[in-house]
């Protein structure tokens, strides 16, 4: 049975055959999330909800309402699993409906995932779309683990060799009941349509690159055959690949600005760098969710306001990679609670890609030398409290490569402070304080770090003068995906990968379709290649060390230290609602919103 599969704790599954996955509902949910009254604050929901918005809440099934004590997460600090409630046990029954949920949303550049692989476009998606196989979140999910279940197809079986998947297909799941696709119902040759345009070319091609033909025997079964056998197939459309309607999968203008789908809200309205409007899809095809009438999710880039709005419950969880400040809003909302879980992934917004079509950066003696000149153990201990030792969390996560958490020596010699020997390898390289490498650093992620932590630090290397700038969201991410930078840019790993091989496939081959920076190295590619089409489980380990080895060695990116917990508050009532180890609220986890309900008494 492939129902809550887990990479981490069995990744083999090739050597099994007619594997199924079983039909389970899967909790989720991201954002950083504003708990409003309803339809009455804002009219394009009111519209969209019949009115209904801002009503009481009623049970969601037969079922009566178990007490606050069974329903809610009980307030104070929590690491690691959160079992469920009562409540969430029997969600489906006890689940309340109506309000309209009010979330911190990053601002996207558009909406065309192919085009542009960000959370900022993810969270959208997974508000109005489905894939074919998901991750599974909430409170039925190990938060450091990523398990995966059925979505839009509710089992799947794969061949003896991995080369042959069978989908059989939810029956009856509609598309929203909008134009062009008004409401018709999902089959195979959406599937179809929507991976060929995968295959076509942009950020997802090599996730469907293995993919030799695909065949239909009904509206309801499709099977992949691939031209080599690839274990991890399942996990990496699981990640990313939502399905689309055949009717406008080949309008590119129509993917750039609405979202269409089978997913359980409607996009009512998307105003740039403001906000986006949702509504609950009334022929969902899981059946009595989701539970909100409504999302209305708006653009919150300053952190005081983000804590403001939490301590006033006008935002319902917050994140802080601070301990001590976590702990004074925990000891000043009384219904809080503060969850802290390991990571499940490794990089996503952790360092910075250079540029390796330009000649400056093709000299290793560069690269290496911006690399030691960072002071990681300081660095960690001044954002993360020392939590990793100055450790760096790369592509692959650590732990399917080990059994602990390794260390910053483990890194290797690129990876450890030595200010002289960057200062050496740049003179060696033809650079001094009076002829300095120039490096143009356009930044958003990590845009504090820059400031705080990388200004300083390179400006104690004479040979470097490293100009940080900060840009907007979109910029960012639109300069990372269209290559239009010149020295460096942000790291935006993510949406996070579930397996590795979309962790480093897709990223360093040199006709990779995320290989953003252009890293052309023929060792990395025949690692690559090596261990795509690899079955045995031990043999396949070895050539991940040897991928992550060689990551560190060349420094075709520069990785910063990363908090190893994943940390979020969050208000009691919102219920069904877990943190999880693959990012928090605002990114990554936000299909678990799908089943979320808002308690009596929150707000609204």
């Amino acid at each position: 049975m492939l129902q809550g599969e887990s990479y981490w704790n069995r990744r083999r599954i090739s050597r099994r055959g007619a594997l199924r996955g079983a039909g389970a509902v899967g909790l989720g949910l991201t954002g950083a999330a504003l708990v409003g009254c309803g339809e009455e604050d804002d009219p394009a929901l009111a519209e969209s909800t019949g009115g209904q918005s801002g009503s009481t809440p009623t049970t969601g099934g037969s079922g009566a309402q178990e007490s606050p004590g069974q329903v809610r997460v009980a307030p104070g600090m929590y690491e690691g699993h959160i079992a469920p409630t009562q409540a969430e046990e029997n969600y489906l029954q006890q689940g309340r409906r109506g309000g309209t949920l009010r979330v911190r949303y990053l601002d996207p550049p558009h909406m065309d995932f192919n085009r542009t692989l960000s959370c900022t476009v993810n969270t959208t998606m997974d508000y109005t779309k489905n894939k074919l196989v998901r991750a599974v979140f909430g409170p039925r999910a190990n938060p450091a683990l990523i398990d995966i279940e059925p979505d839009l197809a509710e089992s799947w079986e794969v061949n003896e060799d991995a080369t042959k998947y069978t989908f059989n297909l939810h029956r009856g799941a509609k598309f929203q009941n909008v134009a062009p696709v008004d409401g018709r119902e999902f089959t195979a040759e959406d599937v179809r349509a929507s991976v060929e345009r995968y295959q076509g070319g942009g950020s997802q091609s090599d996730v469907w690159s293995p993919v030799e033909s695909i065949e239909m025997p009904d509206d309801y079964t499709v099977v992949f055959n691939l031209d080599q056998p690839f274990v991890d197939f399942p996990r990496n459309i699981a990640a990313w690949s939502h399905m689309d309607a055949r009717e406008v999968v080949d309008d590119d203008e129509f993917m750039r600005s609405k979202a269409i789908g089978t997913g359980p809200f409607i996009q009512e309205e998307w105003t740039n760098k403001e906000r986006s409007v949702f509504s609950r899809n009334p022929d969902y095809f899981e059946e009595g969710l989701p539970f909100l009438d409504g999302v209305l999710a708006s653009v919150i880039e300053d952190l005081a306001v983000q804590r403001t709005g939490f301590e006033t419950n006008n935002l319902v969880d917050w994140s802080t990679s601070q301990e001590t400040e976590a702990h004074d809003v925990l000891a000043a909302v009384d219904d809080a609670v503060y969850a802290k879980v390991p990571r499940a992934q490794g990089a996503n917004t952790g360092g910075y890609h250079f540029q390796m079509q330009n000649p400056t950066f093709q000299d290793e003696r560069v690269r290496r030398a911006f690399s030691l000149a960072i002071d990681r153990v300081e660095y960690d201990l001044a954002q993360f409290q020392g939590d990793g030792g100055g450790f760096s969390l790369g592509p692959i996560a650590w732990p399917v490569l080990y059994d602990t958490m390794p260390t910053q020596a483990s890194q290797g010699e690129w990876y450890q402070y030595d200010p002289e020997k960057a200062s050496q390898l740049l003179q060696a390289a033809g650079y001094s304080s009076d002829s300095k490498v120039r490096v143009d650093a356009p930044a958003w992620y990590k845009r504090r770090d820059y400031a705080n932590f990388l200004v300083p630090m390179y400006g104690m290397v004479p040979e470097m003068d490293f100009q940080f700038r900060e840009v907007d969201n979109p910029t960012a991410v639109s300069m990372l995906n269209d290559r239009n930078f010149d020295d460096t840019m942000n790291i935006t790993w993510g949406p996070p990968a579930y397996s590795v091989d979309q962790a480093v496939y897709p990223w360093y081959l040199s006709d990779g379709g995320l290989n953003f920076n252009n890293v052309d190295d023929a060792e990395m590619d025949r690692l690559l290649k090596a261990q795509r089409g690899e079955i045995d489980p031990d043999a396949q380990k070895e050539l991940w060390h040897q991928i992550e080895d060689r990551v560190f060695d060349q420094v075709w990116d520069v990785f910063f230290p990363e908090t190893v917990f994943r940390r979020e508050l969050f208000h009691n009532y919102m219920v069904n609602y877990r943190v999880h180890g693959i990012g928090n609220f605002t990114c990554y986890a936000n299909g678990q919103i799908r089943s979320v309900w808002l308690d009596e008494g929150a707000p609204a």
